[in-house]
């Protein structure tokens, strides 16, 4: 029997999700999306909570702050949550509560625009040092961001690769909300938001958004960099967070699957 899915927000990441499920994923139905608008595909558009009370499994492709009343939404109702921006679990904590108060709902995040995570959360079972990660993007691609505007952070006057943001996974999330998703990822997988640091560099020369991450325990020291496209219609997505969605359904779908 295949389980019904409903994807909220279907911008850059979105699109890549529901032309996925149109193709068609094995053991899966698409039932509809939920948008302010009807996007430019042949798919229903239901209010959020009609979609919700029709699905299985509800993907979350949203701005952080919309992030917690959805989370709440499908989580009351004991249903599944694949969240995207993981970032909003720092900035709203109450979502974390409600995952452990609810009976049936859940909550999986996937890997998102990282590599490595798996190493990262094995390594975590025999101790993490430290972790790090490093995330450069084009100016344009940290626009609008809550730390530049409130440093009033001239991107357009960064002539070469410049550091502009360093502190911990829950200072990322403030700082750049739609940017970092994989800062937060990464410390819910390995050390912790307090002990994951995180570097946020603009970059005029980059091609797309790069994240070097590093962490090292008393039995591996484990570094990845991945090197992406930003989504041509957002430039603070990469495709592959989107991908990472897909390879996410597919493996839940499986009763077999390598992690």
């Amino acid at each position: 029997m295949k389980q019904t899915v409903g994807v909220v927000g279907v911008g850059a990441l979105g699109s890549i999700v529901v032309k996925a499920l149109m193709n068609g994923i094995d053991g899966y139905e698409l039932v509809g999306v939920s948008d302010v608008q009807k996007p430019a595909l042949d798919i229903p558009l239901l209010s959020t909570n009609d979609l919700i009370d029709a699905v299985d499994i509800i993907v979350e492709c949203l701005p952080p702050r919309e992030v917690p009343a959805l989370a709440k939404a499908v989580l009351d109702k004991g249903k599944t949550l694949i969240l995207i921006s993981s970032s909003a679990l720092l900035l709203y904590p109450e979502i974390e509560e409600w995952i452990s108060a609810s009976k049936m709902g859940r909550v999986i995040v996937p890997s998102g625009a990282i590599s490595g995570l798996d190493a990262v959360s094995a390594l975590k079972e025999s101790g993490i040092e430290s972790a790090k990660i490093m995330t450069t993007k084009p100016p344009k691609g940290l626009a609008g961001a809550p730390y530049v505007v409130e440093n009033n952070i001239n991107l357009d006057g960064i002539t070469e690769k410049t550091c502009v943001f360093s502190g911990n996974a829950y200072d990322a999330a403030k700082a750049f909300p739609a940017n970092v998703n994989v800062a937060a990822t990464l410390s819910y997988a390995g050390a912790g938001p307090n002990n994951t640091q995180v570097e946020v560099w603009a970059d005029p020369d980059a091609k797309g958004n790069s994240h070097e991450i590093e962490v090292t325990g008393g039995s591996s020291t484990i570094t990845t960099r991945v090197d992406n496209l930003p989504d041509p219609s957002n430039p603070k997505s990469s495709m592959l967070a989107g991908y990472s969605i897909v390879a996410t359904l597919r493996k839940l779908s499986k009763n077999l699957s390598v992690i």
